[in-house]
């Protein structure tokens, strides 16, 4: 099978999923990346990305490739790996922004003796939005998953279904008896004020991950998305199913009449340095200048009637 990147955001239960690879490859086959000083980084890690200026990292995936490497997962930026191992093949979880950050606090506090009150901890830059810094600047829907702590054993099934894993549940790192203490709303709402991307990402995290799981109940291949809309102008975005290389057929359709076709074709330099199919040429876009007075507006890939965006006026 083709080796897993799995970016592990802190406290999303990314112990337990890297846990559950180990058990499944063996691990000889699983590498770690959590950084220089943890003792969980792995020695091939350690020899091409920390042990050497500059660090190797097409160095270290050509050596992960050599070594029959199966699977990698740690605590970093989507951009240190994912143009080697490629979207497709890259799998992270995102959780409420204010548990994940409570959770991150008490495991700081009770495992590594954490000194820093609360409020400073959670207003520090290295700690607001990490999520989206971590995966959600890049473009993370054409991620084969990016899943939902909260709906976990479900995300689990998914991934194992999807990449013929036979992947068990575990769960380690459980809760601290502080992480149940509920903080007041004052609290709360700072939390969120000082993750207001962060909030904004899962919020779409959440609602990508309901039409994926939607479209395989029906037992259709998904179609990966996204795209930039200005309303009475243009919608502009990409489109490609996972295990096909023809460009996706698009419609667009205005109050429920189909008025416009397309194949998403164009190219994308953002997808293909992520290795996505058709090498990024899976870009689509329509002109709204004849759709003005459009009250609903639809895109949808024809082939399976995945409805990929919708609009209303009111």
């Amino acid at each position: 099978m083709t080796p897993i990147l799995f970016l592990h955001i802190p406290k999303t239960a990314g112990s337990s999923l890297t846990k559950s690879a180990t058990d499944w490859f063996g691990d000889d086959a699983v590498e770690r990346d959590y950084g220089h000083e943890e003792q969980y980084s792995s020695a091939l890690v350690r020899q091409y990305i920390y042990d050497v200026n500059p660090i190797d990292e097409y160095g270290f995936f050509k050596a992960f490739q050599t070594h029959r490497k199966k699977w990698l997962s740690g605590h970093f930026f989507s951009d240190r790996y994912v143009h080697l191992f490629g979207a497709q093949n890259t799998v992270s979880f995102v959780r409420d922004p204010v548990e994940r950050v409570i959770s991150e606090y008490n495991y700081l506090v009770h495992k590594h003796s954490l000194g820093q009150s609360f409020e400073d901890f959670y207003r520090s830059p290295p700690e607001t939005n990490k999520q989206f810094r971590m995966i959600g600047q890049c473009p993370w829907q054409a991620f084969y998953l990016v899943g939902s702590m909260e709906r976990y054993s479900e995300c689990l099934s998914f991934l194992a279904k999807g990449k013929s894993l036979s992947i068990q549940e575990n769960q380690i790192n459980k809760k601290y008896p502080s992480d149940d203490k509920p903080v007041n709303a004052e609290t709360r709402a700072d939390i969120e004020k000082w993750n207001a991307r962060d909030c904004l990402f899962v919020a779409d995290v959440r609602a990508y991950l309901d039409k994926q799981f939607e479209v395989h109940a029906k037992g259709q291949a998904f179609c990966f998305h996204d795209m930039g809309f200005v309303a009475d102008k243009h919608i502009i975005g990409w489109a490609f199913y996972s295990e096909d290389k023809t460009p996706v057929h698009i419609g667009l359709f205005a109050d429920g009449v189909l008025v416009q076709e397309t194949r998403a074709s164009e190219h994308r330099p953002s997808l293909q340095a992520l290795l996505t199919p058709r090498d990024g040429h899976s870009g689509f876009r329509f002109s709204l200048e004849n759709h003005q007075k459009a009250e609903q507006l639809e895109v949808k890939a024809l082939c399976t009637e995945q409805t990929l965006f919708r609009w209303s006026r009111t």
